[in-house]
Formats: C-alpha cells, structure tokens, sequence
C-alpha cells in the first residue's frame, strides 16, 4: 500500500514539472515563435510593398515613354525647336524616378533631357554634335551655356541597338552601366517607325539604380531595417542602407558588382568587410533580424531579387526586457506552484504522518504522541479527537489494570479467612503442646519463663490474624460506640507489622476524647491507608505520629508524617478517584478517595496540609455524636458506609 508522504511528493513534482513546460512553452510561443511568425510577416507585407513601389515606378516611366512615343508620332520626330519639346516638361513634374529621357532619330538628331545638379537639363544635338542647352525656368525651356565640344551619338548606346532591334517598347534585360557614366540602370525602350515600319528612332527612358536606390529606402519599413536588390544573375543593384553605403561614389562602385549568397546574408546583417576585401563578421552579433526574399517578374520588366531583413527590436521595441520579464514572471509562477506544492505536503502530508505515526505507538504512549498543532481546522478537530481517545485507551488500560490489581486484592480477603481459621487451629495447638509442657516441666522452674513467652508470642499472633481477618472481611453496615483511641492503638497495632523497622510510630491520645458511634473497621481503614501512603513518602523511613485530641467539642484525629510531602497541585487534587502519584502499576488512586467518603460518611470533615520536603499532615474532625448527623446524611444522599 503506498504511503501519503511519497504519493503526494511525486504527484507534486510530475505537476510542478508539467506546470513548468506549459508555462515555458506559453512563453516560448508567444515571445519567440510568435515574434518570429509577426516579424515574418511584416517582412513579407515589407516585400509586397517594395514590389509594389518598383511596379508603380516601372509603370511611370512606361507610360512616359508610351505618351513621348505618341507625341513623335504627332510631331513627326522633329528635334530642333525646344518649344516642340515643352510638353516634356508636365512629365518631369510627375516626380517618377527618371534619369534621363533621350529622343534619338534615326539621323543622329538627340533630344537628351537629363537631370543634373538637382534640375533638369534639355540638350539637343545635331547629327550628335552642335549641342544646345536648355534649363527650366517658370515652366519654359531657357538657353542655358553649354560646351560646343560635346558629342552624343545615341546610335551607338546599348540602349539604341537594343531598343531598334525590338518590334514594341521594351525593358533592357539587364542593368548596365550608362555610356561613360559611372550610374548604372535600366532603359525602358520604344521604337519608332512609320507606317511602312521603317524605323525613324527610338526614345529611351533611363531608371537609374541610384534612384531606385532612394526610393527604397524612403520606403524601408523600420529606420534599421536592410533593403537590398539583385539580379538573376547576383549582382548589386540596390544596396542596404548602411553607413559605409551613404556615399554616392561608394553606392556608385558597388553597383552591378557580384554578390554570394553569403556575401548577401553578411550585408543585409550590416556587414561591410567582405565587400572591402576583409573577413565577414558581423558588427553588431547581439541584434537579431526576421528577413524575407521574394522575386519582381512583371511581364515585360526586369526580374530581381528582392531582399528585406528587419531587426526584432525595431518590430518589438524592448523585447528582450519583456522576454526577461515575462520569463521571470514565469519562473515566479513555477515556484509559485513549487511553494504551493511544499506548503500543503508540510501542512497536509506531514501532519497526517504524525497522525499515523501516532495510532501506530503503543497504547501506553498514545496520549503524548497524539499531542499535534496543525493550522488546518479538519487536521486539528482530527489531531484532537484522535489525542482524546489515546488518553481514553490509555485511562481505559489503566482502570483495567486497577480492577486487575482490585481483584487480586480481593481474592486475598476472601481467601484470608480461611488461611487465617487454618493458621489458628495450629496456633491452638501449638497453645495446647506450651500449657502440656508447663504441667510436664513444673519440676523445672528456670524453663518456665520461656514457655510463658512462647505462649504470649503465640497469643499474640492470633490477634494479629484475628485483627487482620476483622479488616478483611466484609462486614455490614453497622453503627456502634466506639473509642477513637483504641481505634488507633488497633490500627497502629497493624501497621508496625506492616510498615517496616524504619518507619517509627509514635501514638499521642488524648483521654478526653468522646465516645463516637459509626464502624470500627471503617475508621480503622483510614488509619491504615493514611498508614500505607506516610510508608510511600518515606522511602528512606522516618516518623508516623497518630494523635487524637479534642477541640471545640469535636473529636480529632491527625496523622503526620515526615515524608517528602506535595506540591500545590497534588495538593488541590489528592482526593480525586484514580489520581495517583506513583508509577503505574504501583497504585489504584482510590486510597485517599475512600478515605474522604469514609470520613464524609461518618459526618466528619477531612483536612490536608503539606509543603514539598516538609512532610504531610492530614486532619480529620469527628462531630460529638454521629447520631444526629445520620438522618442529615441520609438528607443529603450520602450513605452511611461505602
């Protein structure tokens, strides 16, 4: 059968432990797999919106390139006059990402409008030489200065020899640097052609990587957070936004240059080294980012990579002081629990455990171990229930054990008669054999002496049996007169036969004594056990003083001792029935309480005085005549003998 104590301890840890995991596993779903899953997110909202940001640009500069297509078309391609080309100048408003816009003819006439130092520029070229320049001012094209040395051949540009091979307007492949130009871009191309499909030129619209570049990050979802494009092929188009990157000349040189997917990984975690020629490290390892990539594949337009990585404390602003936080509450609830746990094994389990520690002791020593505090009102109700019936066990054993002692105590009185009837026939004729020597030795008058002293021994003997049988035997109740002194004399008599040689007992009668009418033998019982507990408190022996005097009219009676006497306590409760003194089995506890109903019984008052180490004086007081007090007794529902 299992015991309370260990069902309850690994019940207790097995909840402890579950508590625990489904406390840190709240914990690890909602601070980390849940920072995890809403940063994911929010990185791929971040994706969608950088494609819809190069969809929307990628469709501006289309649909410049379209109108300037259909403006060609109406002008019939003429090149030379800049108010023809004021129209251009609504479209530059649009704020799109255009860099340049060139109308090249099929002659080598140029219209190149090209933002420069922050405002745009008109330039025009004839046969790609004799350049004219143009500024912008209240809406109108201004001359401007310009250098007579300047060529511009667009027939022999990337962009030209692409766009005029292509039967509709379409996107360069690929980014490529621009002619002699460190920026880097796409060319958004539209053929011209007349109604016999001749080719009369194209029109190009540059989108430059650098201006891309701006735009994504105005766009970048957090202030830290790392944007970066590339093509199919790895290279640079867009990068991150990093301190090494805020230089124009330094985005300039890394454009277009060839990335590794480890090279991709260590720049957008901010790392510059790799791509100055140094090892990768990271340079900030304690922050940490959610990142996603997705794919730009428009129909028609350039495919990219596109890169997003956001930092977890841009997403969850103090999310590590919250995980601490919140990992600390969950660590405070596991002990919660743990302390939970503990406090009701020390208050249930372990207060159930005396308990039963307690039924299991013996009889004898049930009364003291079943004496518990609990602070549980069920456990101490039990704790004192099952301490009163232990005392209940124990006052049981031992009135069983007084009974016991009782009964052999009265199977002696019942057996003493007849020992004592056996003990005087030999007696008798032990007198018959002395007074048959006293006639036969009559001629021998020295062996007289001796044979009468055996013959008083002898007598003597016989009234110590018959002495010994009166107290024994059961007698009736009946009053007589009777003298308080010979009272005493008969039961001093017995008591120095019993008490021993080293208890002296000294008799002080007074003669004025009245006659007192009650039970001689009864009277005589009290001597005897005041006797018998004077023997107990003197171990060692000392002096027994029975004295009778009279005072007021009443006749008394003390008997002191020079024993080690009682405290107060004994005191107040020496009368009790089955209260005792001495070890058990050594005493019934009714001595004294039959005294007192005995002394009761015959009218009288019964009075204790003592002090630890002083010795013991018990007084009793006998009224004139016992014959008036019968009926008053009787009155009161005392009997008259117990």
């Amino acid at each position: 059968m299992p015991r309370l104590k260990n069902m309850v301890l690994w019940k207790s840890v097995l909840l402890t432990a579950l508590c625990a995991l489904a406390i840190f596993g709240l914990w690890w779903w909602g601070l980390i797999h849940s920072v995890e899953t809403q940063g994911r997110a929010r990185a791929e909202d971040s994706l969608v919106q950088m494609k819809q940001t190069i969809a929307r640009e990628f469709q501006r500069a289309e649909e410049i390139g379209t109108a300037f297509g259909t403006w060609w078309t109406q002008e019939k391609g003429r090149l030379d006059d800049p108010e023809r080309l004021q129209n251009v100048i609504p479209f530059l408003e649009k704020k799109a990402i255009i860099t340049n816009l060139v109308l090249s003819r099929e002659d080598g006439d140029s219209a190149c409008v090209v933002r420069k130092d922050g405002e745009w520029n008109l330039l025009l070229f004839k046969a790609g030489r004799n350049p004219k320049r143009y500024l912008v001012e209240k809406g109108h094209w201004v001359p401007g200065s310009m250098n007579p040395q300047d060529v511009y051949e667009a027939r022999e540009r990337y962009w030209y020899q692409f766009g005029a091979a292509q039967p509709v307007p379409t996107w360069t492949p690929e980014a490529y640097r621009y002619y002699t130009s460190a920026v880097a871009g796409f060319t958004y191309t539209v053929p011209i052609r007349n109604s016999q499909g001749v080719l009369e030129g194209v029109i190009g619209v540059d989108v430059s990587l650098e201006e891309l570049t701006q735009l994504l990050w105005e766009h970048r979802p957090t202030l830290d957070s790392r944007m970066m494009v590339t093509d199919l092929a790895g290279r640079l188009l867009v990068p991150p936004r990093l301190p090494g990157m805020l230089e124009p000349g330094i985005r300039y040189a890394h454009h277009l240059m060839p990335l590794t997917p480890n090279l991709q990984g260590n720049l957008l975690s901010g790392d510059m080294t790799a791509l100055q020629g140094g090892d990768p490290k990271a340079p900030d390892p304690d922050k940490t980012y959610v990142g996603a990539t997705g794919s730009f594949s428009m129909r028609g337009e350039p495919r990219m990579n596109l890169h997003v990585a956001i930092p977890k404390d841009d997403l969850f602003p103090g999310q590590r002081r919250y995980a601490a936080f919140t990992f600390i509450l969950a660590l405070g609830a596991v002990l919660g629990v743990a302390w939970t746990l503990l406090d009701l094994h020390n208050r249930v389990v372990r207060p159930m455990r005396e308990l039963a520690e307690g039924i299991a002791i013996p009889p004898e020593d049930s009364g003291e171990s079943m004496n518990f505090n609990s602070d549980i009102w069920e456990l101490q109700r039990v704790g004192e229930r099952l301490h009163l019936a232990g005392r209940a066990d124990q006052e049981r054993q031992r009135l069983m054990n007084q009974v016991e002692h009782s009964q052999r105590v009265d199977a002696i009185g019942i057996m003493a008669p007849g020992i004592v009837h056996d003990v005087n026939n030999q007696l008798t004729m032990v007198l018959g054999q002395l007074t048959l020597c006293q006639t036969v030795l009559e001629a021998h008058p020295s062996l007289q002496p001796h044979l009468r002293a055996a013959q008083g021994a002898t007598i003597k003997c016989a009234e110590v049996l018959r002495a010994l049988t009166d107290y024994s035997r059961p007698n009736p109740v009946r009053r007589e007169p009777l003298s308080l002194n010979a009272t005493v004399e008969s039961a001093a008599s017995l008591l120095r036969r019993v008490l021993g040689p080293f208890i002296r007992i000294e008799e002080d009668l007074a003669h004025d004594i009245p006659t007192l009418f009650g039970e001689p033998v009864k009277l005589q019982q009290v001597l005897v056990n005041l006797g018998l507990n004077a023997r107990d408190a003197m171990p060692d022996g000392g002096l027994l003083v029975l004295r009778t005097f009279r005072a007021e009219g009443k006749a008394c009676l003390e008997v002191k001792d020079t024993g080690c006497g009682m405290s107060a306590e004994v005191k107040q409760r020496v009368f009790e029935p089955f209260f005792s003194t001495k070890e058990p089995g050594k005493g019934t506890g009714l001595g004294l309480a039959m005294v007192a109903n005995i002394v009761a019984a015959h009218g009288g008052q019964i009075q204790v005085e003592s002090e630890p180490g002083e010795g013991t004086l018990f007084r009793i007081e006998f009224p004139p005549s016992l014959r008036k007090n019968t009926a008053r007794l009787e009155n009161l529902g005392v009997p008259e003998s117990i």
